[in-house]
């Protein structure tokens, strides 16, 4: 007969030796090593799940050590993994959507501070509304457009006593002429850009 190796009396394997491998009939009942190679966890970690209510053991019928079920434990085992898999799924799809939350969130709180500040500025008159700034404006250029109109005669008037009639008319209407064509530029160069603005 061949010699058996010792391992030195503690009862443990050889590190040379495999492990068992189960063939035939799974039997009824299993010890704690028999699982753990079932389930290819060490034998601390089976006693561990025993502990924490994942594994049974009973006593078998013809009496003895506690054992596992064979098939049970194995059944309860694969539960527990799949369990544990789905909760781990469902908690990085919740962390998911938690941090989309936030970030909405993050993204509405900057909203709300632009809006504010947009608001504290056209409170504080940093902005006029459209209407009116539009309104304004075109007081403003009729009001200039008077005042440019009104250069002409002046100018005729203060050199009455320097020049002729004639030529002071002459004079006057050049500028006249001259401003219109100036004031008419002005107005179609800001009508141009109104448009422009408006253009998406």
């Amino acid at each position: 007969m061949a010699e058996k190796k010792q391992t030195g009396g503690t009862g443990k394997r050889a590190k040379s030796e495999k492990p068992a491998v189960l063939s035939g009939t799974v039997p009824e009942w299993s010890s704690t090593t028999v699982i753990s190679q079932l389930l290819g966890k060490t034998v601390r970690r089976v006693q561990q799940l025993t502990q924490e209510g994942v594994l049974e053991t009973e006593i078998p019928p013809g009496g003895g050590a506690r054992k596992y079920r064979t098939c049970a434990t194995v059944q309860r085992y694969v539960a527990y993994v799949e369990a544990k898999a789905q909760e781990t799924g469902e908690n990085s799809r919740a962390a998911e959507l938690t941090l989309k939350k936030l970030e909405a969130e993050v993204e509405l709180k900057e909203s709300q501070g632009q809006l504010h500040r947009l608001k504290t500025a056209i409170a504080e008159g940093r902005y006029l509304a459209a209407d009116h700034a539009t309104e304004e404006l075109t007081e403003f250029m009729s009001s200039f457009k008077k005042f440019a109109m009104n250069i002409p005669p002046r100018m005729a008037g203060t050199m009455s006593g320097y020049a002729d009639t004639v030529a002071i008319r002459a004079m006057e209407k050049a500028m006249r002429k001259e401003l219109e064509s100036l004031l008419a530029a002005f107005s179609d160069g800001a009508i141009m850009e109104e448009r422009e603005d408006a253009a998406p």
